[in-house]
């Protein structure tokens, strides 16, 4: 979709966002979203893909990591899996010991 308005060649602003998502939610009857959950969102979903949570906190501008952890909401699913290969690789170094 391309508009013409004041803000055209600039970066879309959260608000700008917010409104498009509102129509896109108004049009499919999707529940509300704001860019702030998207951004929630993408932060997990960066997370649960294996990037560095010192990445995700670069990617997100957070002078703290405190602030990452708090944007990323991982799935128990996640958390087993992640707890299941690291059990496996102790597992492995005390079958080679």
């Amino acid at each position: 979709m391309v508009s013409r308005g004041p803000t055209r060649g600039r970066p879309l602003s959260a608000d700008g966002l917010d409104e498009i998502l509102d129509g896109v939610r108004k049009r499919t009857g999707l529940p509300k979203l704001t860019c702030h959950q998207l951004r929630h969102t993408c932060l997990t979903r960066l997370r649960e893909a294996g990037m560095a949570l010192e990445a995700v906190q670069a990617q997100a501008g957070h002078r703290s990591i405190e602030s990452t952890r708090i944007y990323t909401h991982l799935a128990n699913a996640w958390l087993v899996e992640q707890y299941l290969q690291a059990s496996a690789a102790i597992d492995a170094d005390r079958a080679e010991s």
